[in-house]
């Protein structure tokens, strides 16, 4: 088998080889795998949410209107990146995971050594406290979708 040759690059110009070389897998799985717990707690959303795909007509509180109007605009501007951002960004908070020791940031630069480089990622949204990322989103530039949030594992 030919060596592949490694070389610090973007994830954005990343292809099936270099996730092979770097030993990455992704796996869908289903959600009590994925949370280890075969009963989550209700998740504290809002029934204007749980129970319409657009905003519903009349007065509504503002978290939900937010909620809307980021989804708008992340299914409407496939090329602006920053709308799927967003909207990912708001759902963290509404879902309350920037309690009072962690907070939600968006195009956080991760400093690593890839390929004996020094490298910086920058992530779309990551949930992190004082030391630690706990929470990475990415978005996959090739086809606008983005990922389920990824949880950092010890």
């Amino acid at each position: 088998m030919a060596k592949v040759i490694l070389s610090a690059k973007s994830g954005s110009d990343w292809t099936e080889n270099e996730l092979h070389a770097f030993n990455i897998r992704v796996a869908s799985v289903g959600t009590a795998q994925f949370f280890g717990n075969t009963i989550l707690p209700p998740a504290a959303i809002s029934p204007a949410i749980l129970n319409n795909a657009q905003m519903p007509p009349g007065p509504i509180s503002k978290e939900d209107r937010l909620f809307f109007e980021y989804l708008t605009d992340a299914e409407r501007a496939s090329s602006e990146e920053s709308a799927v951002d967003d909207f990912a960004a708001h759902i963290l908070r509404t879902l309350d995971y920037d309690n009072q020791d962690r907070r939600i940031r968006t195009r956080k630069e991760i400093p690593f050594i890839m390929s004996g480089c020094r490298v910086n990622a920058k992530t779309d949204v990551c949930v992190m406290d004082r030391a630690d990322y706990l929470l990475l989103v990415q978005e996959d530039k090739v086809s606008g979708f983005v990922s389920v949030p990824i949880p950092i594992l010890e």
